[in-house]
């Protein structure tokens, strides 16, 4: 209590110094204040882009990112801190920004530079008020990549209308221009006789090659017949737009040549004449194998036909004597071919069916098999692809070298043709000692 005037005075002075000490204390927003307000709750703020996994194009930055602002009971207004880390745990950041001002309902940071693509990152924020610090917003990860982007292969050969001398010509496109990380390219080439491609005559692929990339057409082509392909390029993820159309025509059909003089090759065998054909082989369509087989010399006998559990083995007077030839892209030699022929309604259709080298004693598969025979021996060739009936009378015949859907050859040469009732089961063997005819004797 004060008791004189100067008592009083000060007693006075004291009492009105601690009020205003006591009204300054209880402002909340005072800067005073350094700890936490009891009882402000802050909430953590919502993370709007980028989305969880989302993956952003490098081109796409700097990268912007939304917040939904949080919310407060506590009087002083917010602030936000806003970190982007290359890991979950947010040790190693790359970009962190304090004092974020917030906006109308959300909150917009952009970030000042691009960053490192093909990598993934996470980001988080929370808000805080001074004196209370709210939780942190859980992190969300996101990708940064560089698009692949794959062009137009541009077509080389044939030119443009151009006349080609083969019946199966090689197609040449420079290869398509790339951007990104662009794994290894392949070609994908369409090849039909319609503009539109409504009927495709050939789909196929191949490799990329240096500068350009070039393959041959995979079918034996029409004499005197317009042509019309395109490609595209494409990796494991991203597939580039076709090129542009190109067509071609293929050349007449030439005249009609005397058979060619028989070519160096081995001496028939031991086993004497070599009797005649039993079909005519000249009257006979050829699938996807040479068609001037029935021209060729016949240097060597066929002796015998076996047709066991897997597949057919052969034997002939020049066996183990044919030079192995290696066709293209192979990396082993094959020695002969064994056709087949199979008369469809009254037309007798051939083709180069079973490769061998030396040392292979059949080749085929099972015949008791469904559809055996078209599976492994008629291998895209037309009305042949199916299985013989038990006890059809099926030519066979041997050539030099491999004639499956391609002429590689030492020298052109082959057996005669012989015919044989299609068995039911196998171990089947057939023995040729004479032919008169068309009729077998002695087929055992």
């Amino acid at each position: 209590m004060c008791r004189s005037v100067v008592s009083a005075a000060l007693c006075a002075a004291a009492l009105a110094l601690s009020a205003c000490s006591l009204a300054k204390s209880e402002n909340p927003l005072s800067p005073s204040i350094a700890g936490p307000i009891p009882g402000v709750s802050i909430s953590a703020p919502r993370l709007l882009e980028p989305t969880a996994g989302v993956k952003i194009a490098v081109e796409s930055q700097p990268l912007a990112l939304v917040l939904e602002n949080s919310s407060s009971n506590g009087p002083r207004p917010l602030s936000y801190l806003v970190e982007v880390a290359t890991d979950a745990n947010f040790s190693n950041k790359v970009f962190s920004r304090d004092g974020i001002e917030p906006g109308d309902g959300r909150t917009t940071v952009r970030l000042p530079d691009r960053l490192v693509p093909e990598r993934t990152y996470y980001w988080h924020a929370r808000a805080y008020d001074g004196a209370n610090t709210g939780e942190w917003a859980s992190g969300v990860h996101f990708n940064i990549y560089t698009p692949i982007v794959i062009g137009e292969p541009d077509p080389r050969e044939p030119a443009a209308n151009a006349t080609v001398s083969s019946l199966r010509p090689h197609l040449v496109v420079a290869n398509a221009p790339r951007s990104g990380p662009v794994g290894p390219i392949t070609y994908q080439f369409e090849l039909s006789d319609e503009a539109a491609f409504g009927k495709k005559l050939g789909v196929w692929t191949a490799g990329e090659g240096n500068g350009q990339t070039e393959t041959e057409t995979p079918v034996e082509l029409a004499y005197s017949t317009v042509y019309y392909w395109h490609a595209r390029a494409a990796d494991s993820t991203t597939v580039g737009p076709w090129s542009r159309t190109m067509a071609f025509v293929t050349g007449a059909k030439p005249a009609p040549t005397p058979p060619p003089a028989p070519a160096p090759g081995p001496a028939p065998g031991p086993s004497g004449p070599i009797p005649g054909d039993a079909i005519n082989l000249a009257s006979a369509i050829a699938w996807n194998s040479p068609s001037s087989v029935a021209s060729w010399p016949v240097t060597t006998k066929l002796t015998r036909i076996g047709i066991g559990a897997n597949g057919v083995s052969v034997d002939f007077d020049a066996k183990g004597s044919w030079p192995d030839v290696v066709p293209p892209g192979w990396d082993g030699g094959i020695a002969y071919t064994l056709w087949i022929g199979m008369n469809i309604g009254g037309q007798w259709h051939v083709a180069g069916a079973m490769e061998y080298w030396n040392g292979l004693a059949e080749q085929g598969g099972d015949i008791t098999r469904n559809n055996q025979i078209a599976v492994n021996w008629t291998y895209d060739c037309g009305p042949m692809a199916r299985q013989p009936s038990p006890g059809e009378m099926v030519a066979f015949f041997v050539t030099a070298g491999d004639q499956r859907k391609k002429d590689v050859a030492a020298f052109h040469a082959r057996s005669q043709v012989v015919l044989v009732p299609f068995p039911s089961s196998v171990g089947q063997s057939y023995s040729f000692s004479d032919l008169v005819g068309d009729v077998i004797r002695d087929v055992r």
